[in-house]
């Protein structure tokens, strides 16, 4: 009888280990939806538009981990530098150091195309660029437009697009452009920091980055000059909650 209380109490041991295993068991998580957003711009030191900036280190931070993608041929930035800058992305912040020596009253724009993607899935934030200004004033100008490749209308992507205020048509083959940009997988571009005036555009392939045009490269161009121009509006706005009072 004793030996069988003790089989017993074997079994029950046993059987309480294995549904404390049982209830102890843990599922692989779901993890929730795909992430399709791309980073969100949060602040900048410089900010965004500032003037009589002196530094040459930016620091940009967004709302998640990032990464910036083939830095050396997708991030432009405006006057072009002859000496190559450090970007480099950690963590939520991009930090910018430019090598050149900052020009006095100057515009500069640092635009990074599609080059910034978020760390895990890759999603690009198209278009961001930071400006600011080392003197009183921001030119805040812009041109934009599309490149297209002449044997068979596709996007040109990738090409160095540039405007002389020198209208002569020797500068391209002998200046350095005045403002750059670069075209996105769409061909589109945005060339920024424009002071009021006439501008001829450019682009090209500028296999060796001397940001104008040598004869072994590729080259497009606008046949008419550009004045960028504003024009203040006042638009009236109509959208109302339900109770009358403004909505926005």
């Amino acid at each position: 009888m004793k030996k069988y209380q003790q089989y017993t109490l074997l079994f029950f041991a046993v059987a309480i280990t294995l549904i404390m295993a049982a209830c102890a068991s843990i599922g692989r998580p779901e993890g929730g939806p795909r992430d399709e957003l791309p980073p969100v711009f949060v602040s900048s030191n410089p900010v965004q538009g500032a003037t009589n900036v002196k530094s040459n280190k930016i620091e940009i931070f967004f709302d998640e981990n990032l990464k910036v993608e083939d830095v050396a041929n997708k991030v432009v930035i405006s006057p072009a530098q002859k000496a190559m800058p450090s970007i480099v992305a950690n963590g939520k912040k991009i930090s910018v150091e430019l090598r050149d020596t900052l020009k006095e009253n100057t515009t500069y724009t640092i635009d990074f195309s599609d080059a910034i993607r978020d760390l895990n899935e890759g999603n690009p934030l198209d278009g961001f660029a930071l400006d600011f200004s080392t003197g009183e004033t921001l030119d805040s100008l812009r041109i934009s437009g599309i490149v297209l490749e002449a044997r068979n209308l596709e996007p040109a992507q990738g090409m160095l697009v540039g405007v002389y205020s020198n209208t002569a048509d020797s500068a391209i083959t002998t200046l350095p452009f005045d403002r750059i940009a670069k075209t996105n997988q769409l061909g589109q571009f945005t060339v920024r920091g424009l002071k009021p005036g006439s501008y001829k555009i450019y682009a090209l392939t500028d296999k060796n980055r001397d940001y104008h045009w040598d004869r072994t490269e590729d080259v497009a161009f606008y046949d008419l000059e550009v004045s960028p121009t504003t024009e203040p509006i006042e638009v009236t706005d109509t959208l109302r909650a339900s109770n009358g009072t403004d909505s926005l």
